[in-house]
């Protein structure tokens, strides 16, 4: 296959990340064109198309054991202050892309797995969903790192404990075999 060179615009930060988790971006790139171009379009459904880009990320969740923010919006509560009076306020709905393929609202503690719960207008662009994915990604990999030593300290203290209270079978010398 003959290669063209293309050059790209992209958020410094998101190549900075990028590179830093060792992501080929020129691989993704042209993976991420293969398949806008492909036999394998959605229907026409948003819903479709967002669930096909979903299902290319759920991979990566799961591997830096992550989600990602999706889709948002404002909604508008109702409260009752001291005096029984009721007022509304508006509060923002973050809707993430769980590891295992579901959507949870943070604010709700509410997890769902059909996409059309999802209002087609509510999604973020695929641009700010892969700002997110980087964003996710680095950050989960610097939670698994944070994790390791923090297993590899705890290890150290264990060891520590045992060698001082746990005591050794002694050899005596002198005894005849």
């Amino acid at each position: 296959m003959v290669k063209e060179k293309l050059t790209l615009s992209v958020d410094k930060e998101v190549v900075k990340k990028a590179k830093s988790l060792g992501v080929n971006i020129s691989d993704i790139t042209e993976k991420v064109l293969r398949g806008y171009t492909s036999a394998e379009k959605p229907n026409g459904s948003l819903h479709d198309a967002y669930r096909q880009l979903f299902d290319s990320i759920l991979l990566l969740l799961k591997e830096f054991d992550c989600n990602v923010k999706i889709a948002g919006c404002v909604d508008t509560v109702v409260s009752m202050d001291s005096q029984g009076k009721q007022y509304e306020t508006e509060m923002p709905i973050d809707i993430f892309l769980e590891s295992d393929g579901s959507f949870y609202i943070d604010q709700f503690d509410e997890h769902f797995t059909d996409i059309k719960k999802i209002v087609p207008r509510d999604f973020l662009t695929p641009e700010r969903i892969l700002s997110n994915l980087v964003d996710a990604l680095a950050s989960g990999e610097e939670a698994r790192k944070e994790k390791m030593k923090e297993i590899l300290m705890a290890k150290r203290i264990i060891d520590a404990i045992s060698e001082t209270l746990v005591k050794k079978p002694s050899t005596t010398h002198g005894e005849k075999g």
